[in-house]
């Protein structure tokens, strides 16, 4: 912080003061024990006539120098403190130098006193520049003029060495009160600096003291105030799961064991956050009692390990040196959360197939407690970290692991409460260990620590209320431990291959895949990934209708997973809802350039998720109508042209045969019957002219079949297609479509057809052709080519047309079943199919009121079955 130039000024003055008030005081007292002192040294060296002037200037210079030492402790001198100690400086020089001009002049050994005067400011003294200046060339002044005006030069040599040495050292002691004088001030000024500073981060540390004791008190408020509502919401559920409100369907039973679970996390993540406020305002008691550590820690780990096992880690209890009970006095209830937190921990971070250890070795004054997984441990440098507040080793924003960070900070409290100690250690590679150590006997528990025993009627501090009864039951103890060894994300239900869509949810946090698979579970078959990497895997494998995914996620976050999404031609068109906790405006840019279609915000209303999903399936599959539309309008206007096209050059063809064979005949006339075959046997028939019949008809029969074909195009090719309804045969539809399909294919395939009653039928010709064909064409593709056999059937049934395609090809996948409808899906091989023709047939079919629907069973074939009024209702 810069310190304004006036108060800086003001400062360096009054340091200036002081500094020579002490100087002067410490000048005097040198003055008055030496200018006494070399009295002596008078009787010794000069003449016996200089005696009475040499004492006199003595004793003046003392008396004024005991004037001067008495000025210090005026107020006075604080306004005249420079004057006062140049005038000190200057008077004691200048007593020498009178000296000097009664012993020799300017070449008296006298003037060596001068040469102390002039150090002894130097050193004493801090003034400015001109006060330096005018000081010390005073001095030499009244040196040169004191002994000139007496005409006391004595030998000119030593006169001139004598001045020559004295200007020298005033200079020198001027030069260096110069510098001593701006060293000063700077080091005042930064000395200024640093306490200005030091002030501030004073003031700075108690306003964060204060703040921290204000955020503790806040936080211990609002939790107590937190379980209040927590109990009205825990009590009615728990009544709910017991039946005593009537009966709950399956679906209603896991909707409230989900709230309870979630309830129970907030409330154990409220006692911890209250037991550490409580730490930090030292309000935290213990209830001590004397507890046998190895036969309660053996329990804990039997009462774990089948939830480790859940996982595929092996948990293991073992014990060295123990001969007997392992007393420890200790709050159970207290290092209970801590070996819990610590089991908690080892098994979140233990892959499938690890191992999990507990061990107890009782020493001669202590207990240890180890607790060592083999899962990816820490960085080494961070053994000490892990045990801050809300700190954790994965803090970015795709960390492969939850929670609040408190865990291991309470931890290490609780264990300090109870005088001992909690290490860390790892290699970063090869797990992590964690050592806990307790002091046996109850001396070194701090009374402080201790709680009392409540007065009579009183309630303790954790007594046994609705929190404390609930939080002791094994669901709620154990209910951390649970969630890091459960691999099952969401139930499967029974019936969702009947679900019309595919949703893949890709959620790293349990609770929110259970709640998304809750709210579209009945329109969603939900398959669950817990990470990017597994989720992209199962996007291509699967090809859902819709993708939920989180933002922040282990490995390939939500972002990096849509880009990929998008670049795969493969799921390139699949619709994409992004949850997210991060709802800043760089994040949802960020989401639209990677192509999401829907940002959610953490947490999320369920009907919003619900009515996205429609909107984005619904939105799909009028892409898919579209398509139909622009594939009809193109496959009509390629029919019309290439039926113009062949119909011109086929009727030149078809008439120019009529004309050949009309003169064949004319000629094979003239020449005879022997030359036209007629009443002869084989040999006969077999004359030119015969053959050049039969060859005619063949060309004939040749001619009329393309010529059947163009019809087939015209009339499906007609001009102006507009989506008009009208009726339709649809048993000719049938026909002209296997007349059309199977030759087309070039498949050794036996259609039958089996037609009965009036298949009139009021819709979109054009589009129902497209239904007929896309049914007629799968299942000839599905029959097996060389012997295969696809049968169709139409009749009526009271009001409705009903169609059925059925071959005997291998069948549909069951795990293909619910999918078959979806756009963009198929299970033919790359390139031969562009997964539509099944979505567009059941839109078509759906907008004349109708249904279609499939039956299939592997290695027995599948068929499909239209059901569609004969009159669709409506305008």
């Amino acid at each position: 912080m810069e310190i304004p130039g006036p108060e800086l000024e003001e400062g360096w003055r009054r340091w200036l003061v002081e500094r020579n008030r002490r100087g002067l005081r410490a000048g005097s007292g040198m003055v008055l024990a030496l200018y006494p002192a070399f009295g002596l040294l008078d009787l010794l060296s000069a003449p016996g006539h200089t005696l009475a002037w040499l004492w006199a200037t003595r004793g003046a210079v003392v008396i004024a120098t005991l004037a001067l030492l008495r000025f210090t402790w005026m107020p006075a001198f604080d306004r005249w403190s420079t004057a006062a100690t140049a005038g000190f400086a200057w008077l004691t020089a200048a007593g020498i130098a009178a000296m000097t001009a009664a012993t020799g002049g300017m070449a008296s050994p006298y003037y060596a006193g001068i040469s102390l005067a002039l150090t002894g400011a130097g050193l004493l003294f801090v003034w400015p520049v001109p006060i330096v200046i005018a000081t010390h060339g005073a001095t030499v002044a009244t040196y040169v003029l004191a002994n000139l005006a007496r005409g006391a030069v004595g030998a000119p040599v030593v006169a001139a060495s004598n001045l020559a040495f004295l200007a020298a050292m005033a200079v020198v002691a001027g030069v260096g009160q110069a510098f001593l004088f701006r060293t000063q001030r700077e080091q005042h000024a930064q000395r200024v600096r640093l306490e200005q500073a030091t002030a501030g981060l004073a003031r700075a540390n108690a306003a964060l003291q204060e703040l921290d004791q204000f955020k503790t008190r806040f936080f211990a408020n609002m939790t107590h105030e937190l379980r209040t509502p927590l109990a009205m919401v825990l009590t009615p559920l728990e009544l709910l799961l017991q039946g005593e409100m009537g009966p709950l369907t399956d679906a209603q039973h896991g909707s409230f064991q989900l709230m309870s679970r979630s309830a129970l996390k907030l409330l154990r993540l409220i006692d911890d956050l209250l037991d550490l406020s409580r730490v930090e305002e030292s309000y935290l008691r213990l209830r001590v009692a004397e507890h046998d550590l190895d036969l309660f820690l053996r329990a804990l780990v039997d009462e774990t390990g089948p939830l480790a096992e859940r996982k595929g880690i092996r948990l293991e209890y073992r014990s060295r040196d123990v001969a007997g009970p392992v007393a420890v006095w200790c709050d159970l209830e207290r290092l209970e959360r801590v070996f819990l937190n610590l089991l908690s921990n080892a098994i979140k971070f233990t892959q499938p197939g690890g191992h999990v250890a507990v061990e107890v070795i009782d020493r001669l004054a202590e207990v240890e407690v180890r607790v060592v997984d083999d899962g990816p441990g820490f960085p080494p440098d961070q053994a000490r970290r892990i045990f801050e507040r809300f700190y954790q080793v994965d803090m970015a924003g795709t960390r492969r692991h939850g929670g609040a960070g408190i865990g291991l900070a309470l931890a290490r409290e609780m264990v300090l409460l109870h005088g001992g100690t909690i290490a860390a250690e790892s290699d970063g590679a090869s797990g992590a260990a964690f050592t806990v150590r307790l002091r046996k006997g109850r001396g070194h528990l701090r009374p402080d620590a201790l709680a009392t025993p409540p007065a009579s009627g009183g309630a303790p501090e954790h007594g046994a209320d609705w929190a404390v009864r609930i939080a002791g039951r094994r669901d709620a103890r154990l209910q951390e431990i649970e969630e890091a060894a459960e691999r099952r994300v969401v139930e499967r239900d029974q019936d969702e291959e009947a679900r019309p869509h595919t949703a893949v949810v890709i959620e790293d946090s349990p609770a929110i895949t259970r709640l998304v698979h809750l709210t579209l579970r009945r329109e969603f078959k939900i398959l669950a990934a817990a990470d990017g990497a597994a989720g992209l895997e199962m996007v291509i494998r699967e090809r859902p209708d819709l993708v939920v995914t989180d933002l922040m996620m282990p490995g390939l976050d939500g972002l990096e997973l849509t880009r990929r999404l998008r670049a795969d031609p493969r799921t390139h068109q699949i619709p994409i809802v992004m949850l997210t906790a991060r709802g800043a405006l760089d994040d949802r840019l960020q989401g639209l350039e990677s192509g999401v279609d829907v940002f959610l915000a953490k947490p999320f209303a369920p009907r919003e998720l619900l009515i996205s999903a429609r909107r984005l399936v619904r939105a799909g599959e009028e892409s898919a109508e579209l398509v139909l539309t622009q594939r009809m309008e193109s496959l009509e206007v390629v029919a019309a042209g290439l039926a113009h096209e062949i119909n011109n050059p086929l009727n030149y063809a078809k008439n120019a045969l009529t004309g050949v064979d009309r003169d064949l005949r004319r000629l094979l006339a003239l020449a005879g019957p022997a030359a036209g075959g007629e009443g002869g046997g084989a040999a006969e028939r077999a004359t030119p002219g015969a053959r050049a019949l039969e060859l005619l008809d063949v060309a004939r029969a040749g001619l009329e079949r393309i010529a059947g074909t163009v019809a087939l195009m015209s009339r499906y090719g007609r001009a102006g297609y507009r989506r008009e309804r009208g009726a339709l045969d649809a048993w000719e539809a049938v026909r002209t479509a296997v007349a059309l399909v199977l030759p087309a294919t070039g498949r050794d395939v036996r259609v039958e057809v089996d037609l009965s009653g009036d298949g009139t039928l009021e819709c979109v010709p054009e589009e129902f052709q497209q239904v007929v064909t896309n049914l007629l064409q799968n299942a000839i593709e599905a029959a097996p080519d060389g012997g295969g056999h696809v049968r169709i059937t139409g009749r009526r049934d009271g009001a409705d047309l009903v169609l059925g395609v059925k071959d005997d090809g291998a069948g549909i996948p069951p795990e293909a079943m619910a999918r078959i409808f979806t756009p963009f899906f198929t299970t033919k091989g790359p390139g031969r199919g562009t997964g539509l023709g099944l979505t567009i047939s059941r839109r078509v079919v759906e907008s004349l009121g109708g249904t279609l629907r499939v039956a299939s069973r592997p290695g027995a074939g599948a068929e499909f079955v239209v059901r569609v009024p004969h009159r669709r209702p409506g305008p």
